[in-house]
């Protein structure tokens, strides 16, 4: 059976938080892997607040670099150092975030009395950015008013071996059974065992992160057939010009983004303060376009 990959919304709010939604944070676990897309302001105390350790964050992946999306960074930090924290963090985001983390680290990182947190720091924009072997991230650029990435965390298509229609065969433990996971031929017991037809493939699971940006083309190339795909929904249907004035979507923007990808499901984030009182318009106004459409509250959580 497949692992299932969480994603926990730390933060769904937008430039201004609010007692409801916090700054944008997402934390996404699958096996031991922790990846966390995004650090506004609060998000270390998201992470207590959903029961999630920070210690289980291995990578960061930051969209851009305005303040709400990374403000969270320096108190997370001093947190890890105060925790002992010695594994490296893996920090991605786009041209510009190590000289940024330079600085950040001048500020807030000096050793003193602490242990010195560790950071490899890589500036990316598009493509495969990080592969851990059987998932990665992929990464391309958005259309925002500074240098900005929208993400993908893919695990990738895998063959399994049934083992339903394997126990018929009586095999034992062996590297027989080895052999028929690769597809192989086998005899046993004097009969031809052919692995091909005993073995099956298990399609990617994509989980796309959009955040602030214009609709563009390459947001659709990231998120095409995405079990789960977490957009902007900055304003409203009939705030489009301000969105598109202030390089963000609308709901209908993200439910077409939804549609055009044929994603399974859509998760509306990013939602801008004037909405906080009544998501139920953004929520409608996107499923006049895209029906499996949802916004989810901070911490709420789902598997894929």
């Amino acid at each position: 059976m497949a692992e299932k990959i969480k994603v926990t919304f730390l933060g769904t709010g937008s430039a201004v938080p609010t007692s409801r939604r916090n700054h944008p944070a997402v934390f996404v676990q699958y096996k031991d892997e922790g990846i966390l897309f995004d650090c506004g302001e609060g998000t270390q105390r998201q992470f207590r607040k959903a029961g999630i350790s920070p210690t289980k964050i291995k990578r960061i992946f930051l969209s851009h670099w305005h303040g709400d999306h990374v403000l969270g960074l320096p108190g997370l930090f001093q947190t890890l150092m105060l925790l002992k924290i010695e594994e490296k963090i893996e920090i991605y985001g786009p041209r510009g975030t190590r000289d940024l983390l330079a600085l950040y680290s001048k500020l807030f990182l000096r050793k003193g009395n602490f242990v010195k947190l560790a950071l490899d720091v890589f500036e990316v924009e598009k493509g495969v950015v990080f592969d851990g072997g059987e998932f990665c991230v992929e990464s391309v650029p958005a259309d925002h008013d500074v240098l900005t990435n929208s993400y993908a965390f893919v695990v990738k298509e895998k063959t399994r071996l049934d083992r339903e229609k394997l126990k018929k065969f009586n095999l034992p433990n062996s590297p027989i059974v080895g052999k028929l996971a690769r597809g192989e031929k086998v005899v046993f017991d004097g009969k031809e065992i052919d692995g091909s037809k005993l073995i099956y493939k298990e399609p990617e699971r994509r989980v796309a992160f959009v955040i602030d940006t214009r609709f563009c083309k390459q947001l659709v190339e990231i998120s095409r057939g995405a079990e789960l795909l977490i957009s902007e929904s900055t304003f409203s249907a009939d705030e489009k010009n301000l969105a598109e004035e202030r390089a963000h979507m609308t709901s209908e923007d993200a439910a077409r983004l939804a549609k055009e990808a044929n994603v399974k499901r859509l998760a509306l984030i990013h939602l801008s303060q004037r909405h906080d009182e009544m998501p139920k318009k953004i929520l409608g106004e996107a499923r006049k376009i895209f029906k499996n459409v949802f916004l989810p509250e901070d911490l709420d959580s789902v598997e894929i």
